[in-house]
């Protein structure tokens, strides 16, 4: 609104300067005063209607007719402003100390063009240098009959047509147009007068527009318009995702399913404020307060909050969490960061879910974390889920200063409980276990799976002791008539003396360190590698039963395929040829990474420790290594 003092002002230049004046003979200065506007601002006024006061007992109060103002030679429109008539109220006091307040002014059918071009030239900086300086003009309210508003910013690909009208009843406006690279369309209803300085009277406003999918709705109040130094509307915005409200207000928000959410929108100096909003996206219920720091000072907004998740669907993350629909053939999230976005906005805001809407196999009941975002490097941390009576906790750093984006992933796997890790296989009810471990990834990649298919580090889990379902450990012995007898005779849960699936990762590929899950029933030992850039499976399981009874086949699994259609297969043939090289033959690298893990838990008699010591005693165990560091 601060366009509208300029534009006012230099025409209302005339109105100031015949304040001087007797009110006789105005029409002579005409001339005058139009030369000395154009000679100050380099762009030609013209008063063609008449020049008269306008009788009011509080201030003086002119007429002009006609009138019209050039624009500058870069602009696309040859005028500015033109208008059948402008008239306005003066105050004197100012004058004296070279203020100019223009208590009211009314403009009769008014055509404005107001432009900013690619290089950033304003049409209303009516200096001639161009130099944006306080303007000495003051319009205190504003009314008019049947306006026209042109807006264009080349800039940021802003193109809006409006017209406005006030009467009795109220200032209406309809807008349509392109906004920020989006169609857009707008309806909005206030009181009669415009308030543009008023900071006692707040300016009641009804706001209803389109911005490409994003539909917002405010109803309200705001004080001083031209300043906007208060704002309180309830405000509803819903849209197809949040992100797309970048071309709205310019700051980067996520990937979401389709969105509805209303709050109260308050501004104050500089601050903004959207409280006790609650909102639903796709499937989730969210609540929670955010607020933006707009201080001068700063070089980007800071928005900084608390959200609560009553309900929180993880389909609603989409591709970002790889719970979507991916767009290749592959199961890893492949949606890239728009690393350019983060750079609108730093952030400091904690998360909370309690109620979390999964798949049934994947047992996550809860979520914690603190996103905050500081010269576009995005760090969660802490970044904790509950997960199957246990918990994941650690953090995530994505560089957005990096090209492609630096991702580093540290987390702890901290007492998973076996049967609720699994809970659609019904066998593994009665299994009784705690899984440990470590995640330590660091890779590079504007996606997920790029960052994971470049990704150096390790991996690993552990079960130091526990029972499992004598039953699945024989089907995965291929135990034939140890499966029978366990249908026949019932399922029992069996001692686990050690599982532990250990990987190395370089470049994208997991190399096993240690694959082992010995129990009374059965050891399982494999090797192989998982590649992360193609998803594809190279690994080989051999079970070696503990109860050799004549039906049991004793024979290699090879794991193959990819993620999405994975192919487990006993059949020995030329898969066997390339894959007995690399068994580990119950070998176990001691530089596991999940070793000094073990340390933090149970005593030097662990079932895992003795593992360990009587595989690193074998002599095989040295030849094992060797072709296991081979295949890295």
């Amino acid at each position: 609104m601060r366009v509208l003092r300029w534009v006012a002002g230099f025409v209302l230049v005339v109105l100031v300067a015949s304040a001087l004046f007797v009110a006789f003979g105005l029409n002579a200065l005409r001339g005058p005063i139009a030369r000395k506007v154009s000679d100050l601002t380099g762009r030609e006024l013209r008063i063609e209607g008449s020049l008269e006061p306008v009788w009011s007992w509080r201030h003086l109060r002119f007429r002009a007719g006609k009138v019209s103002f050039a624009n500058p030679a870069w602009a696309v429109e040859d005028l500015m402003l033109r208008a059948d008539s402008i008239e306005a109220s003066v105050a004197l006091l100012p004058l004296f100390v070279g203020q100019v307040y223009l208590p009211e002014v009314h403009l009769v059918r008014p055509a404005l063009n107001l432009e900013i071009d690619a290089r950033g030239r304003k049409n209303w900086i009516l200096d001639p240098e161009e130099k944006d300086r306080p303007s000495r003009v003051h319009i205190q309210a504003l009314t008019f009959d049947e306006a026209r508003l042109r807006y264009d910013d080349a800039g940021r690909a802003i193109a809006i047509e409006a017209r406005l009208s006030s009467d009795a009843g109220g200032v209406t406006a309809f807008a349509q147009g392109i906004y920020r690279g989006v169609g857009a369309a707008a309806a909005a209803r206030g009181d009669p007068v415009l308030g543009l300085k008023d900071a006692e009277s707040p300016y009641t406003l009804h706001f209803a527009g389109e911005f490409g999918d994003t539909t917002i709705e405010a109803d309200g109040t705001i004080t001083d318009i031209a300043q906007l130094s208060a704002v309180d509307l309830a405000v509803e915005l819903s849209g197809k995702t949040l992100a797309a409200l970048y071309d709205v207000i310019g700051i980067a928000l996520p990937e979401t399913s389709a969105y509805r959410t209303h709050g109260r929108l308050i501004r104050t100096d500089h601050l903004v404020r959207y409280e006790n909003f609650v909102a639903r996206v796709g499937g989730s219920d969210l609540a929670g307060t955010l607020q933006f720091d707009t201080d001068d000072g700063r070089v980007r907004p800071f928005m900084h909050g608390e959200v609560a998740a009553r309900t929180l669907d993880l389909a609603d993350l989409g591709e970002l969490v790889g719970t979507g629909q991916p767009r290749k053939s592959g199961v890893l999230p492949d949606m890239p960061f728009d690393a350019e976005r983060w750079d609108s906005i730093d952030a400091d805001v904690r998360i909370q879910a309690g109620t979390i809407k999964r798949p049934e196999q994947l047992p996550i009941d809860k979520l914690t974390t603190r996103i905050r975002m500081q010269d576009r490097v995005l760090s969660l941390d802490p970044l904790e889920f509950g997960i199957a009576g246990g918990r994941l906790a650690g953090k995530a750093v994505l560089d957005g200063r990096k090209a492609p984006i630096a991702a580093r992933l540290d987390m702890r796997v901290q007492h998973l409980s076996l049967p609720k890790l699994f809970p659609t296989i019904e066998q593994g009810k009665t299994s009784i276990g705690d899984i440990n471990g470590l995640i330590e990834l660091a890779g590079r990649g504007n996606s997920v799976a790029a960052m994971l298919g470049s990704a150096d580090g390790k991996l690993g889990v552990f079960i130091d002791g526990g029972k499992v379902s004598r039953f699945l450990m024989q089907l995965a012995a291929l135990d034939l008539w140890g499966v029978a007898k366990t249908k026949l005779q019932g399922d029992e849960p069996v001692d686990i003396r050690c599982a532990i699936g250990d990987f190395a990762v370089k470049d994208g590929v997991m190399h096993t360190n240690a694959l082992v899950f010995d129990t009374k029933v059965v050891n399982i030992q494999g090797s192989g590698s998982i590649d992360l850039k193609d998803e594809g499976m190279h690994l080989t399981i051999r079970p070696e039963p503990k109860d050799r009874s004549l039906a049991s086949l004793n024979s290699p699994l090879y794991v193959r395929g990819t993620f999405s259609e994975p192919k487990i297969s006993p059949d020995a043939g030329n898969i066997a040829a390339k894959g007995l090289g690399a068994l580990i033959m119950g070998a176990i690298n001691p530089l596991l990474a999940v070793l000094p893990l073990m340390k933090e838990g149970k005593d030097k008699d662990s079932p895992c420790r003795q593992l360990i010591q009587q595989a690193a005693k074998k002599p095989s165990s040295s030849s094992g290594r060797s072709a296991a560091s081979g295949g890295r």
